[in-house]
């Protein structure tokens, strides 16, 4: 029989003020007590119009928290005071902020307030948590417009991010997305006794529930203890308007679901994506065009870039990229170019996190790069570091359309993170990636990805 469980994100947002909180539960055991900890991460968001600024432009806002039980009694609070001018110097990121704390098992709330020490306003808002009476089989569903991994240039979060575990993530209380090919990126938590099958389902739901787009049910694989379900996905044709991201996993015969609510507001879509690609690309010079040419090698054939005027003036070179591009606009009947707009950003992605120094290759110009320009963030990865005689891997593994996965071992002094091994036609074997890869890490391969990781290719 299958049971269920359903969980939502806990959120709340003042309709009067606009100060917004969002509270996202996830869980660790404890072998001193039974059940274990809920850990609280809360985000929170001030509206745009609360700050005042003094005669010097400077803004100053004071908030506090407080974490109430269930009698009403104070179990913990916190204030801090945030400084900035006006107009935001970084933007959006001023305006927002995040708290960690643990709980036990009971019912909670979460309230939080600000103060604009200029003008003396105060807006509040709150949210009523749940600590786990026991263990879960998930975390709540945590999502945000955007996710990447941590790099190397990663030595602390930038203003409106947050890491966690191995990833970067947008500080989003209210998740807004908009554009042709906007996303909504999603993590979540499993925990499992022991290493399992399982599937994941993810559904778009409108206002009324009604479901608007899914992908899945797609097998996976759990692994024991804590798992990381993560990944993107695009938003499609959602015309504007409020919807409920639903996950749902079944693990043993149980499946659990997971909400979050996000909103699709095409207003947001990015400045590149709004500008004709004549614009766009007749803002750049030279040596400007020449980096824009090189990375479609990455999405197009040589015969569509065969035409190159690679000895032009920089005009014959705009009205190439235009055209390129033009004939891969997903919404024509618009001024932008939301596909184009896409790429670039991707490329200076896999510049910032995939490069390789030793090799002198951009981020787009290597093997992790590439396949991140084509498919896209893996909703599911594999991550070691070196261990004695076997190197440090990744593992890519993607679901939709169809099932593909992408093996990088780490080369040393030999090559940086190379793919070995894929199940992807369009790239090429490497006939020792057993040896390379040593037999302690192939054997782990085969239980992440199952024994079809060493049919022939």
């Amino acid at each position: 029989m299958l049971g269920v469980w359903f969980s939502l994100v806990m959120a709340a947002a003042s309709a009067d003020t606009g100060f917004l909180v969002r509270a996202v539960r996830s869980y660790r055991a404890d072998p001193g007590q039974s059940p274990g900890q809920t850990h609280v991460t809360a985000f929170l968001q001030i509206p745009a119009d609360l700050p005042s600024p003094g005669a010097a432009g400077e803004a100053s806002l004071a908030l506090s928290v407080r974490i109430l039980d269930s009698t009403g009694a104070a179990l913990y609070s916190q204030s801090w005071q945030r400084r900035t001018s006006i107009p935001f110097p970084r933007g959006d990121a001023d305006r927002l902020d995040l708290i960690r704390f643990t709980l036990g098992a009971g019912r909670y709330r979460l309230e939080a307030s600000v103060v604009d020490s200029v003008s003396g306003r105060r807006l509040d808002s709150s949210a009523e948590i749940d600590g786990y009476p026991e263990p879960p089989s998930a975390s709540d569903l945590m999502i945000s417009p955007w996710l990447r991994p941590v790099a190397s240039v990663d030595t602390i979060p930038q203003p409106g991010e947050f890491r966690r575990g191995g990833l970067i993530l947008a500080i989003a209380p209210e998740v807004v997305v908009g554009g042709a090919t906007a996303s909504v990126a999603y993590l979540l938590e499993t925990y499992a006794g022991t290493a399992t099958d399982g599937r994941l389902t993810l559904a778009f739901l409108d206002r009324g529930g009604a479901e608007r787009k899914r992908v899945g049910p797609t097998a996976l694989k759990v692994v024991a203890g804590i798992g990381l379900l993560t990944g993107q996905l695009e938003i499609g044709n959602l015309e504007a308007g409020s919807y409920r991201l639903r996950a749902t996993v079944e693990l043993g015969g149980v499946a659990t679901m997971r909400e979050a609510s996000f909103v699709v507001d095409p207003a947001v879509a990015n400045a590149p994506a709004a500008l004709p690609d004549q614009t766009y690309f007749g803002g750049l010079g030279a040596g400007a065009l020449d980096q824009a040419f090189a990375p479609l090698s990455v999405i197009a054939r040589p015969d569509q870039l065969a035409g190159w005027p690679a000895r032009g003036s920089d005009d014959d070179k705009r009205a190439f990229l235009a055209a390129f591009w033009q004939g891969r606009d997903p919404t024509p009947q618009t001024t932008g170019n939301e596909r184009r707009a896409q790429f670039y950003a991707g490329v200076g992605y896999a510049n910032a996190f995939y490069g390789d120094a030793r090799r002198r290759l951009a981020g787009w110009q290597t093997d992790r790069g590439r396949i991140f320009l084509r498919e896209g963030l893996p909703p599911q990865v594999l991550r070691r570091e070196q261990r004695g005689t076997v190197p440090g891997y990744e593992v890519w593994r993607y679901f939709d359309p169809v099932s593909r996965f992408y093996v990088f071992v780490d080369r040393g002094p030999l090559g940086g993170a190379m793919l070995v091994r894929s199940n992807d036609g369009r790239e090429p074997a490497e006939r020792r990636w057993q040896e390379i890869l040593t037999p302690a890490g192939v054997k782990e391969v085969v239980a992440f990805l199952g024994r079809a990781v060493l049919s022939p290719t």
